[in-house]
């Protein structure tokens, strides 16, 4: 994640924090930053770490209770989107090309691996049409790799 994607999230949060429109009482917000999304999130400080389920079991007060949280919970996965390299236009899907200055990229794939799913999507969507933003749709090619899923594996 950029350091400009990182500031957003923070201020994001922060100014979320500060307003009385957002109910805090019995949530729990949060902004997870991880290192090592370039490969695979795998380290021991990446999204695939230990870090999230240990601190999602700490809070919680039963599994119950833990696995409620979860079914409610709303995880939007950000990062970079590369526009489509003129030399490699064969590696995208023909109608799913990140633009340069096209929007918000909302990336998906159907083996899923990436965070992406239909409700994440859908607010993210809501959220920009209000703000009077643009979304891009990105499928990745089954036949390409892309790095596993972050947080995604976790129950």
């Amino acid at each position: 994640m950029t350091t400009g994607l990182r500031f957003a999230a923070v201020e994001a949060l922060s100014d979320s924090a500060s307003s009385n429109s957002f109910p805090f009482e019995g949530n729990v917000n949060c902004i997870a930053l991880f290192n090592h999304e370039e490969i695979g999130s795998v380290s021991t400080t990446g999204a695939e770490s230990s870090l999230i389920p240990s601190l999602l079991h700490r809070l919680s007060p039963s599994p119950a209770l833990l696995d409620q949280s979860i079914a409610k919970s709303l995880i939007v996965s950000a990062d970079m989107g590369h526009a489509v390299h003129p030399n490699y236009t064969s590696k995208h899907e023909e109608n799913h090309r990140p633009q340069m200055n096209g929007g918000i990229v909302i990336k998906t794939n159907a083996k899923q691996r990436y965070a992406s799913d239909a409700i994440g999507s859908f607010v993210v969507k809501k959220l920009l049409e209000r703000k009077r933003g643009k979304v891009q749709e990105f499928e990745v090619r089954n036949d390409m790799y892309v790095n596993r899923p972050s947080l995604r594996n976790h129950p």
